[in-house]
């Protein structure tokens, strides 16, 4: 195995203690981890078999109260009999089965005859005269044998029992997190537990059927006992620890479970993981479960009718958190007692290897002040070891490198003064020659311009000027004589525009903002008198129009454009700058103004040098210098107008990009 070169690099005590504390917190790790995941297994485990453990009570407490029904009926059955004719006796057994109802714990108690005729029923405002559906438990009675089980019946069915129990099985489903998708939206038809008896005669022939029974739907008592036996109202963090339910398919009908606001979760609706083991295949659901708002360790069992159909569901659970909980407290004690016994082991570590290596230590510590260049460390006393010996041999060297050097740093000084002069010559005859040539090419252009033009039209102003002062101002020739001085005048503005449009310096790219560059240019001329009526109107973009050029030329540009739009409106009007980037990676500004506009026929002549639309005004050079900066720049520019409603000149060039070797650019 290749030992890390960082490893190799540490001192030979930090690789002894290193060593030792790698090893020693591997293994705690692992046994840290290991017993970790034993304590946090038991706890969950323990956790499940205590819902299992309370699923089974829960369900002793469902069948008990469903025996007691069941031994009531039987008993009441028995006590009767049932004589042909006897009506003078039904006033006593309706106050017989009306005493018992009460006391029982029924919803309702009937009597039907051998067909299932519904003869008489209690409590009060009963209907009778229904037959019973030959089915269930009070078939089973009719047949002969007692019965008593959980039963649905329908709305229709509990209105003839009595008239107030439709109105407490009559549930709206409600939304529920992990819940499957709904297949209707209320619930009216109702889970009782249903107990029947046959009555018999004094023959022992079956003359009809007693039957009872407790709507389950909103009947609180029920979970209420299951959870008071179970968990006695403890609770965690303000929440029971323990939940009780009994379902009518998925549908929660009473329940001790509750929502965020504190009501029952009446009407809410189990996760579909649930619903599709328990009540589409018949399995047991003994595993976490999301129950309305919290994560529970669950168990779920089907409820069967006395046909053997699956209803609903029987559900207890225990809140994980609680479990959560007492598992990270147990995790981080046990990972507490584990870190000060490493912290432990740490410290008896480093002084017993500190023991050991210190004189290993102080000679590395001079190796490392010799390393660093001083060379004026001192070295510890030779021991009568083999570690003295290279004490011995490392204080020889020590002498040898001073010696060496106080040679180099003698001959780097006089190296260092001798680079230092020929660089400050080299320098200053690179500027020299710099400054020669441009002295050399300004003075040959300027002589040129001065030689073949300026000298023959200053020779043209100044005799038409003596022409002119000797003439009267009433000589016919006077004006003539003034426009010759004036145009003169405009031709040597002409040259002047010439020069500098001969001129172009070499750009010095850069990062340039397009934004900084036109806040700049506004600044220069928004004070001057021509911009008082003039309102801008500035659009900038989101992002940063970064291009590559340089920043004074690329002003220019704007500048004789926005100096243009002025005068095309007279100095008065809107002028509008917007700046975009395209999706053509180009940075395009637009300078709209609201003047007279350009005629279609002079679009395609503005940017040619010495054209104007300014008539008696400028020379014309200032949109052709323009165009050739941009096009230095490799972008473009371009122009709309229409007459009497102003033009647009659009700025287009590349975006900079993120990172680039800027090269000279002409």
């Amino acid at each position: 195995m290749r030992i890390p070169m960082a490893f190799r690099e540490l001192s030979l005590r930090s690789k002894l203690i290193a060593s030792y504390l790698v090893i020693s917190a591997l293994g705690g790790l692992a046994i840290s981890f290991v017993g970790s995941w034993i304590v946090s297994k038991s706890i969950m485990q323990q956790a499940q078999r205590t819902a299992e453990h309370d699923l089974l009570t829960a369900r002793a407490v469902l069948n008990q109260q469903l025996e007691s029904l069941g031994r009531t009926v039987d008993l009441a059955a028995a006590s009767m009999v049932m004589l042909q004719g006897a009506s003078e006796d039904s006033l006593a057994l309706r106050d017989f089965l009306d005493y018992l109802c009460r006391e029982s714990g029924f919803d309702f108690l009937a009597l039907t005859d051998p067909r299932g005729k519904v003869t008489l029923r209690v409590p009060e405002h009963s209907s009778v005269g229904d037959t019973v559906p030959p089915t269930g438990v009070v078939a089973a009675a009719l047949s002969g044998t007692s019965a008593a089980a959980p039963e649905i019946l329908s709305a229709d069915r509990l209105q003839h029992e009595h008239p107030s129990l439709p109105a407490k099985a009559r549930f709206q489903l409600l939304a529920t997190p992990h819940a499957g998708p709904p297949t209707r939206s209320e619930e009216r038809s109702g889970m009782v537990l249903m107990a029947s008896a046959p009555v018999r005669d004094s023959l022992g022939r079956v003359r009809g059927a007693l039957y009872g029974g407790t709507l389950l739907s909103r009947n609180l008592a029920i979970v209420d006992g299951i959870w008071d036996i179970l968990y006695a109202g403890e609770q965690y963090r303000g929440q029971a620890v323990g939940t009780a339910t009994i379902f009518q398919g998925d549908l929660r009908i009473a329940t001790t479970v509750v929502t965020a606001d504190g009501e029952r979760a009446l009407g809410t609706r189990v996760s579909e993981e649930v619903r599709a083991a328990v009540l589409d295949r018949g399995e047991r659901w003994n595993d976490r479960a999301f129950v309305v708002r919290d994560w529970y360790f669950s168990a779920y069992e089907p409820i069967y009718d006395y046909d053997a159909n699956i209803i609903g569901m029987l559900y207890v659970g225990l809140l994980e958190k609680q479990y959560t909980a007492l598992r990270n407290r147990v995790i981080v004690s046990f990972l507490v007692v584990a870190t000060i016994g490493f912290v432990a082991i740490m410290v008896i570590s480093y002084f017993i290897v500190r023991s050991v290596t210190r004189p290993v230590a102080e000679l590395v510590s001079a190796t490392q002040d010799i390393a660093a260049g001083r060379f004026d460390c001192r070295l510890p006393p030779p021991a009568p070891d083999e570690l003295g010996q290279l004490t011995a041999s490392f204080s020889t060297m020590l002498g040898s490198l001073r010696t060496m050097k106080r040679d180099l740093e003698t001959w780097g000084h006089t190296l260092e003064v001798k680079v230092q002069q020929r660089t400050d010559e080299l320098v200053a005859m690179q500027a020299r020659m710099a400054q020669a040539e441009r002295l050399a090419a300004l003075g040959m252009l300027s002589a040129g311009v001065a030689h073949e033009i300026n000298n023959p039209l200053g020779g043209i102003l100044a005799l038409t000027a003596l022409a002119l002062e000797e003439t009267a101002d009433d000589d016919p020739r006077a004006p003539n004589l003034k426009e010759v001085v004036t145009q003169a005048q405009r031709c040597k503005e002409i040259v002047k525009g010439l020069l500098d449009f001969s001129r172009q310096s070499e750009m010095t790219p850069q990062h340039v903002n397009l934004d900084d560059v036109i806040s700049s240019t506004l600044a220069l001329i928004e004070h001057q008198a021509s911009f008082f009526n003039i309102r801008v109107v500035r659009h900038i973009s989101l992002e940063p129009a970064l291009v590559l050029g340089d920043s004074s030329q690329l002003q220019q540009v704007f500048l004789n454009i926005i100096v243009n739009a002025v005068h095309a409106m007279d100095e008065q009007g809107t002028l509008t700058i917007t700046s975009v980037r395209t999706e053509d990676g180009q940075v395009e500004v637009s300078v709209a103004d609201t003047g007279r506009g350009i005629p279609p026929d002079q679009v395609d002549r503005v940017f040619d040098p010495f054209f104007t639309t300014q008539a008696g005004t400028g020379t014309g050079l200032g949109l052709a210098i323009a165009y050739g900066i941009i096009a230095r720049h490799e972008g473009s520019i371009t122009v709309e107008s229409e007459v009497g409603r102003g033009s647009t000149f659009a700025v287009r060039l590349p975006v900079a990009p993120a990172s680039s070797e800027i090269a000279t650019m002409a």
